[in-house]
């Protein structure tokens, strides 16, 4: 759960309204708008004065402009630059009507409003009035928020006191699906970067891709590796090169080599794709990994087998297991035939 920054009030009880207009716990009480907030008094006027001009005109309005309809054609993920890196302003439908959530980064908002906190919606724009502390008599604090939507994306404004002080905040394009096979075109053509293993983040150009020299990479082919139904893509290099996975609108490492120890391939056993990690890296030793995914955060099996001569007990011969089961020499090369005679080399 993400945490939220929080305004305490030293010495009184605070509630905090939760989703559908509901009032939580007190030791579960949360706050968190950047820059405070202020008693609606000063604003009680103005606000009524909306609601008034609200009332009078929603005879005449079109109904393509009530509430849940406007929200319904913003619904989604919008973005914006914050002073915390990449803000996140969400409009989704729930089981009580819509939240509308504005995240300043991974872990801090400045608003987790809902429809009830609505005022009124006219000429595109949203005014919510946001609960930030209800106080234990009655009181309560108050921020205020528009939103200007337009089609391309959600202007936002705050005003600490009142709707007529809003000032603007910032501007937030809306997040638009990228397919699998899109993102990873897109990396291909290095607009965008991939994430590995370390979460560090590389553009293909960060790559050696000359030709001529024996640790250079190029674009391979994509293929299903995960079995998920779409394709990743490998980039053939050094010990196997590397694969990759586009999910959740990024682009990430699914699988790299070891170096000389741990070489990278793919092959095709019992109906699925494996991936496969092949260590030859001494005499008289082999040793195979591979890995079935169904997705490619989820490892649904894996399988260990190899061959190893005994240096010490040299009448004993060559040793050969199936995870850690010793096994014929028979039923190993049976086992080694149906993968080899599958296995995809992406050097």
């Amino acid at each position: 759960m993400k945490k939220m920054k929080m305004a305490m009030a030293m010495g009184v009880v605070m509630f905090v309204l939760s989703a559908c207009g509901q009032t939580e716990n007190p030791e579960e009480a949360q706050a968190g708008v950047t820059g405070g907030g202020a008693k609606i008094d000063d604003g009680a006027e103005a606000v009524q004065e909306i609601q008034n001009d609200e009332t009078a005109g929603s005879a005449n309005r079109n109904p393509a402009e009530s509430k849940d309809d406007v929200l319904e054609s913003l619904t989604g993920e919008y973005s914006y630059l914050s002073d915390y890196g990449t803000g996140r302003l969400s409009i989704k439908r729930t089981s009580c009507g819509y939240d509308i959530s504005d995240y300043e980064s991974e872990s801090s908002y400045r608003f987790l409003a809902d429809s009830s906190n609505i005022e009124t919606v006219e000429d595109d724009r949203i005014y919510i009035k946001y609960p930030e502390q209800t106080f234990s008599d009655g009181e309560a604090v108050f921020s205020y928020y528009i939103l200007e939507y337009s089609t391309d994306g959600i202007g936002v404004y705050y005003g600490k006191s009142s709707f007529e002080e809003a000032e603007f905040l910032y501007h937030a394009a809306k997040i638009t699906e990228t397919t699998a096979e899109e993102l990873l075109d897109l990396f291909i053509k290095g607009s965008i970067s991939a994430v590995d293993s370390t979460d560090s983040t590389f553009y293909i150009t960060d790559l050696n891709r000359d030709s001529e020299e024996w640790n250079s990479y190029s674009v391979g082919e994509k293929v299903d590796l995960d079995n998920d139904g779409e394709n990743e893509l490998i980039i053939r290099g050094p010990y196997g090169g590397i694969y990759l996975d586009a999910r959740d609108n990024k682009v990430y490492e699914f699988a790299a080599p070891g170096g000389t120890a741990l070489m990278l391939s793919y092959t095709y056993y019992n109906g699925a794709v494996w991936i496969m990690y092949s260590n030859r890296s001494s005499a008289g030793f082999e040793f195979y990994h591979m890995e079935k995914f169904e997705g490619a955060d989820n490892l649904a099996a894996e399988m260990n087998f190899g061959e190893e001569f005994d240096i010490n007990n040299v009448d004993a011969g060559v040793k050969y297991t199936l995870n850690e089961t010793e096994i014929s020499y028979d039923e190993y090369t049976e086992l080694c035939t149906k993968i080899f005679a599958a296995e995809v080399n992406t050097n």
